[in-house]
């Protein structure tokens, strides 16, 4: 995936579903202060985060099938 595309899809993720920053943060394991400046553009998820972010997002996947 490139770079961004994790945060990207986290994002529609986030819209579709109405979850929180904060029930992210849970499920993801990423501090919500965290979580809410990546979607504000003030961070940027590394390499650690977007690997979080993409196991969330797959088992979240997993879970609609």
């Amino acid at each position: 995936m490139e770079k961004d595309k994790e945060l990207e899809l986290l994002k529609k993720f986030k819209a579709q579903s109405g979850w929180s920053y904060d029930r992210l943060s849970k499920e993801i394991g990423i501090h919500h202060q965290t979580i809410q400046g990546w979607f504000t553009g003030k961070y940027k998820p590394g390499n650690m985060a977007r690997n979080l972010i993409r196991s969330f997002l797959e088992k979240q996947k997993r879970r609609s099938i």
